[in-house]
């Protein structure tokens, strides 16, 4: 072979290298296309479920301005309410799928019993279904140990998007949920061959309804965000913004299982998921601890310091506090949170985390240090914040809070955390 012949082997091959880089390129450039174009898409849906519930609060609060009719005024501020319900449980979706997304969200896998963790919430749901043109029921199934070990909260997150998407879409006919040993056996195309590792076993839930079903071309991507089995603009029937299946698909698989539906449009959806969970040594004793009735709070002489900065959740938290017959001190950040302990005595602290000088985590930390002459470092703090991750709220009880309550909240959950602490 000659000079030339070795040369043109070597040009063909560079040139064959060098197709492959360019079509490479290409594949990458049509990836980062797509994916531009989905982050389009999903700002585009955000911006809608977002300005939808913004729309409702505002408008029913300008209606509640302007009419003379105290019962009028009532029905509007109650519709307010119900917008503003719909928009956290959007921001808490949104929350939840950023920190699935980038794992900042970690199971917490603990004891629990089965029975005592799903049957008041079934219960709940059945309670709701009195008030539709539903029957609803369950059936926990006797085949299943009474404890295992997982994160419970998490399960009963996916049980109940479930069931709220079947009560949003079925207006008449039957919701059902089972929750039973998963067996390997259902009718479902896309059911998963799983075989749980040694020591632990898969749970199988179920939830079926008689609803408007789903059509096949947009079952493949219902665990997609913003899929909410429907185009937008034909939307019948309300029931979310379509991130709750996205977040319940990541929440199945960090707890290896999977989750699928059988449905046919018209003819009603059942949705299955699996999760694994650790077995407990069912020769414990299984009978839940004795408690007792916790004392009522009594609001004379309860004094409570409230660690706000920002002046609407302040002035909130005050009114609230003060009609339940408390008296409040306030401070408008963690060091000045200090300086006023450190002058007046109070039984319980109220505190944000994130502020101005001094964050509530680091003022927490330097009472529990015994760091404020004067004041009891055992001294209740409930923490009052956004940060609602359930890695922030691990940081705030290492940091010393008592309690963690996030934001938004009602006037209701602040006094059960302030009877807990109290008691």
């Amino acid at each position: 072979m000659d000079e030339d012949d070795t040369e043109l082997v070597q040009l063909k091959k560079e040139h064959l290298r060098l197709q492959e880089t360019y079509a490479g390129l290409e594949k990458r450039l049509r990836d980062c296309e797509d994916s531009v174009r989905s982050k389009t898409r999903f700002l585009e849906d955000l911006s809608l479920e977002l300005r939808t519930p913004i729309n409702g609060v505002l408008g029913m609060l300008q209606l509640a301005r302007t009419t003379p009719s105290p019962e009028e005024r009532q029905e509007y501020l109650e519709m307010a309410q119900v917008s503003a319900a719909t928009l956290q449980s959007l921001v808490n979706d949104l929350l939840e799928f950023s920190a699935l997304d980038s794992g900042r969200l970690p199971l917490v896998e603990k004891l629990f019993d089965l029975r005592a963790e799903f049957a008041p919430l079934l219960r709940n749901f059945k309670s709701q279904s009195q008030w539709k043109s539903l029957e609803f029921s369950y059936q926990i199934d006797d085949a299943l140990p009474l404890r295992l070990i997982g994160d419970a909260a998490r399960i009963k997150q996916i049980l109940v998007n479930l069931l709220n998407n079947a009560f949003a879409y079925t207006k008449k006919g039957f919701i059902s949920a089972t929750v039973g040993p998963w067996r390997g056996q259902t009718s479902g195309r896309d059911a998963p061959a799983t075989t749980p590792r040694q020591d632990r076993c898969l749970l199988h839930v179920t939830v079926k309804d008689s609803g408007i079903g789903i059509a096949p071309k947009r079952q493949a991507d219902l665990f997609e965000p913003f899929a909410i089995g429907a185009h937008p603009l034909e939307k019948q029937y309300t029931g979310g913004a379509g991130l709750g299946l996205a977040v319940c698909k990541r929440l199945v698989r960090m707890m290896h299982g999977d989750i699928w539906l059988e449905s046919r449009e018209g003819h009603g959806s059942t949705f299955h998921f699996t999760v694994e969970c650790g077995l407990a040594d069912q020769s414990v004793a299984t009978d839940a601890p004795k408690t007792t009735a916790a004392p009522d709070v009594q609001p004379r002489n309860l004094k409570i310091l409230l660690a706000e900065d920002e002046p609407v959740n302040r002035i909130f938290t005050v009114r609230v506090l003060q009609k339940c017959g408390f008296t409040v001190l306030t401070a408008v950040d963690g060091k000045e949170a200090l300086q006023l302990l450190g002058r007046e005595p109070v039984d319980i602290v109220l505190m944000d985390i994130q502020m101005p000088r001094l964050n509530g985590l680091d003022a927490t930390r330097a009472i529990r240090a015994g760091q404020v002459p004067g004041l009891n470092p055992a001294i209740p703090i409930v923490a009052l914040t956004a940060f609602a991750m359930e890695s922030d709220k691990i940081r705030g009880i290492e940091a010393g809070m008592d309690e963690y309550l996030t934001k938004p909240f009602e006037a209701p959950m602040l006094m059960e955390a302030i009877q807990r602490v109290m008691s």
